[in-house]
């Protein structure tokens, strides 16, 4: 039977990933290597052992061996499936329909759904868990699930260093987690040492405007901060493009009969603000940069030095 769970209710519901009074086989399916990471280390390695085997070594032989053939001196040993979308159909249809798992357990981690997944959890007899990727939204349930896997305390002030810097995945939390254990092992946590082993790489779009209308070499001088990402360029230049054709073009948003939300009020503002001459240039600025990112432009850093001395 399926189930499907985000990685924090899941971790609430499962805190050893597997029922430990229950033997058999566990399927868990998720495409993050870090949430498989938790999940593994859930795991009640102490009380039980698990040997660990790739999918791709899981064929017709290695099931006879582990399962049918067992002689007298044969252990009944607990196993770890990596990789197991790699397992080839026939050998994981024949697990499916010949093998009961009653007397130890068997855990396969797919990283992603193939039709032998689909097949393999239709078995009622198998526990299976897909473990949802997080919603845009879902930053601080990433965070505070990491720091309770890490066991790091962390308050508002951390939270908000963690939120506000890096961006909302479980990588970068890791990441952020790791670098804390390692230089505040006392758990005294000092935010501005913090702030200066950690390179910021997150930036809110808002933020971005709200500079672009102070002055657009002040977001030009951010964007150049950042380690260079190619598809971030090109996504927050293609947003600031179509920003930059309302504040030329704001009728639209003037007509508009309905109660006028804080971003439209601030476009009518600024576009009677801002020199529409700068808006057309980093109108066709913006654009060239998108194309020069989509095609991965070696000289796109440049292209952003030079506007900084234009």
């Amino acid at each position: 039977m399926l189930s499907k769970f985000l990685p924090w209710d899941f971790i609430q519901r499962q805190p050893a990933a597997i029922n430990t009074a229950q033997f058999g086989t566990y399927a868990f399916l998720s495409n993050d290597p870090y949430v498989e990471k938790i999940i593994m280390d859930q795991l009640p390695k102490k009380d039980l052992e698990f040997s660990i085997y790739s999918g791709a070594s899981f064929t017709l032989e290695f099931i006879e061996e582990h399962f049918v053939n067992l002689s007298f001196f044969s252990t009944q040993e607990n196993l770890i499936i990596m990789n197991a979308e790699t397992i080839s159909a026939d050998a994981l249809e024949y697990f499916r329909n010949k093998i009961t798992v009653d007397d130890r357990f068997v855990l396969f981690f797919f990283t992603k759904s193939n039709k032998a997944f689909g097949e393999l959890v239709k078995n009622e007899m198998i526990t299976a868990y897909e473990i949802e990727a997080p919603r845009p939204w879902d930053g601080a349930m990433i965070w505070n699930l990491v720091c309770k896997v890490k066991k790091i305390k962390s308050d508002s002030s951390l939270s908000n260093f963690a939120l506000e810097n890096l961006e909302h995945n479980f990588e970068s939390f890791f990441w952020l987690a790791d670098s804390i254990l390692t230089h505040f092992p006392s758990g005294d946590i000092q935010l501005p040492m913090l702030s200066e082993l950690i390179k910021r790489e997150r930036w809110d779009y808002f933020e971005m405007i709200n500079l672009f209308h102070k002055n657009p070499k002040l977001l030009v001088s951010e964007m150049l901060k950042k380690e260079l990402d190619y598809d971030w360029i090109r996504e927050l230049s293609s947003k600031l493009q179509l920003h930059i054709v309302k504040l030329l073009f704001p009728e639209e948003i003037a007509q508009k009969q309905k109660k006028l939300s804080k971003y439209d009020q601030q476009i009518l503002s600024m576009s009677e603000k801002l020199n529409h001459q700068m808006l057309r240039h980093y109108l066709d600025f913006f654009g060239n940069l998108e194309v020069s990112a989509k095609s991965s432009d070696p000289l796109i850093l440049n292209y952003l030095r030079m506007e900084l001395l234009r």
